[in-house]
């Protein structure tokens, strides 16, 4: 087995927090990928939307200029091998970027002053979960080889262009038949190279990612189930990694050391929300107000309601009940908006007149990343490691609804706003990527609740692309507004209480 000498993947540079300017969501997770930015395309002139950062309805990509990106193979300080990946440069700020049905493109060069035996040159794209540093900790799934040349194609040509190819063109061998008078057959044949390589050659090569991958769920001895490919990723505080990467091999033989060159890349997934209620569709298109659940039941969803227990100004216990509503379909894509929606009933006007102003509604998105950390082992044998991040507050106003019975109900309008840069929701085998919409305790004045733990908690999903149709619009009125400092935390949990 012949030993491999290896260059390391290009630094992935900037591992910083997110850019809290933004005029959207500043979600609080700590980013360290901050060079993968989300796809922007041009919204459609009569969309009415907001300067949108999610990938268009279509999941078509830009016309933008192709970026290059060159990771080099070094032999006596002298460059011999480059490895280049080409790539959208609407995706690509720090590494190559590739969304969903982008094929992964580049070339190969090599530049020998002297001549070397090499027996292949051989382009794999990997794809893997990263939970520890052993190798039982490492999931690939996706593993793509190509051979741009190999001796047994023939001598290559000598290529200095970066538009060169320098596979070599077949020879045409003639054999006549013996028993017949017909035109003799012509093969192309290409004898085997046996030489050595000197100068200049260049290889273009072009690998398609699948859409999904099949892969054993809980480890050796679980089922196989079909996963998407999940987007890069890769956090400061989160205990797994989700890391793509190309590499160069050239292949020396036997008892001499191969060379290799690697560079890491990007990848978005393209997921969309399924269509929305006609009158939520009909609210964007027209640029109105979205309509509460009393008068579009079809467009909101509702958990379980809550019941609220606590103290008035010390001096009395009162119950409130709290119903949430989530606008339908549960599935929002980033960049966008999350509608949301509070009713509040009581007999205790004074606790009514509390808890529903804006500034006591305590609402967040939020995100955990879950792993086993050994993916040999079973998944029941395996406790989840969760890392939880919360989104900042969404943001409330007054509802102008007026309930029947004003007296002992209000009702509370509100969005959370999706950060362009939230990882989706996903999962790979033992890794996933999940958010929930999580109301906490009120926080008002003059009421101490009962309650330390979320009141209500829901699952929904967070997408890259548009549904067909209007673009979702913030509903906001100017002046509401929320700056939080970060929340990060982890947690690690025997078994999930939620999921």
């Amino acid at each position: 087995m012949s030993a491999t000498q290896t260059v390391p993947p290009q630094s992935v540079p900037g591992f910083l927090p997110p850019d809290y300017s933004s005029p959207l969501n500043e979600t609080t997770s700590i980013r360290l990928d901050s060079e993968l930015p989300a796809y922007v395309p041009p919204p459609p002139a009569s969309s009415g939307s907001n300067n949108g950062h999610g990938i268009g309805a279509e999941g078509a990509l830009g016309s933008s200029q192709p970026k290059e990106f060159h990771s080099e193979l070094k032999k006596k300080g002298k460059t011999i091998a480059t490895l280049t990946l080409i790539a959208d440069s609407a995706l690509s700020k720090g590494i190559p970027t590739y969304a969903q049905g982008q094929p992964i493109k580049g070339r190969v060069k090599l530049n020998l002053e002297k001549p070397e035996t090499i027996q292949s040159v051989v382009v794999t794209v990997r794809g893997q979960v990263i939970t520890g540093a052993g190798p039982n900790e490492h999931l690939t799934f996706v593993d793509i080889s190509r051979v741009p040349w190999s001796q047994s194609d023939g001598e290559p040509l000598n290529s200095s262009s970066d538009d060169g190819n320098s596979t070599p063109t077949p020879t045409a061998s003639t054999t006549a038949p013996a028993t017949t008078t017909s035109a003799p057959s012509v093969e192309p044949s290409t004898p085997k190279f046996t030489g050595k390589l000197q100068g200049e050659y260049t290889w273009p090569f072009k690998v398609d990612l699948p859409k999904q991958v099949v892969v054993l769920s809980g480890g050796l001895k679980g089922e196989p189930q079909t996963f998407a490919l999940p987007q890069t990723f890769s956090e400061r505080h989160a205990r797994a990694s989700v890391l793509y990467e190309v590499s160069l091999q050239l292949t020396k033989g036997k008892l001499r050391a191969d060379y290799r060159v690697a560079s890491t890349f990007g990848y978005i997934p393209i997921t969309r929300p399924p269509p929305f209620s006609t009158l939520r569709r009909l609210a964007y298109e027209e640029g109105t107000t979205l309509l509460g659940p009393t008068i579009d039941p079809e467009g909101w969803f509702s958990p379980e309601p809550a019941h609220i227990k606590g103290t008035i100004f010390n001096n009395r216990v009162t119950q409130v009940k709290c119903t949430l509503y989530l606008a339908k379909p549960l599935s929002y894509t980033r960049s966008s908006v999350l509608p949301v929606c509070l009713s509040l009933e009581s007999a205790d006007t004074q606790a009514l007149d509390l808890l529903s102003s804006p500034k006591a509604v305590v609402a967040r998105l939020r995100r955990r990343v879950r792993c086993r950390m050994n993916a040999d082992k079973t998944m029941e044998s395996l406790a989840w490691k969760d890392t939880i991040d919360d989104s900042q507050l969404a943001i409330w106003w007054p509802s102008t609804k007026r309930p029947e019975d004003s007296q002992s109900q209000r009702f509370v309008n509100g969005e959370l706003h999706l950060r362009a840069d939230i990882k989706p929701t996903s999962s790979m085998a033992h890794f996933r990527i999940e958010y929930t919409v999580v109301l906490l305790p009120f926080d008002a004045p003059g009421f101490v609740s009962a309650d330390i733990s979320p009141l209500i908690e829901y699952p929904v999903e967070i997408v890259t692309s548009y549904a067909p149709g209007p673009r979702p619009r913030m509903s906001a009125p100017p002046g509401y507004e929320s700056d939080v400092p970060v929340v990060t935390y982890g947690i690690t949990s025997m078994r999930s209480t939620f999921y």
